[in-house]
């Protein structure tokens, strides 16, 4: 689990350093208009998507799953 957290981090830190080096501000990139609204649009769209979607599949599955193999495996610990 820490091995994938610091991974996480030296992920970010290295797209840091390279958007830094490619000469684009961070600042001004999240300042910019256009990008908001497309970013607006994504996030709208993919919120439709699961709501209308996918998240009763993924409900079922996570209770199927949490049923089947969680509930077991924590019975079996318990004793």
């Amino acid at each position: 689990m820490e091995k994938g957290f610091i991974q996480l981090i030296v992920i970010i830190v290295l797209s840091i350093i390279i958007v830094s080096l490619l000469g684009i501000s961070l600042g001004e990139l999240f300042q910019n208009q256009v990008l908001k609204d497309n970013f607006s649009i994504t996030f709208k769209a993919l919120n439709y998507v699961w709501n209308n979607f996918l998240a009763a599949p993924a409900v079922y599955v996570w209770h199927t799953l949490v049923s089947f193999v969680l509930d077991p495996i924590s019975k079996f610990f318990q004793k």
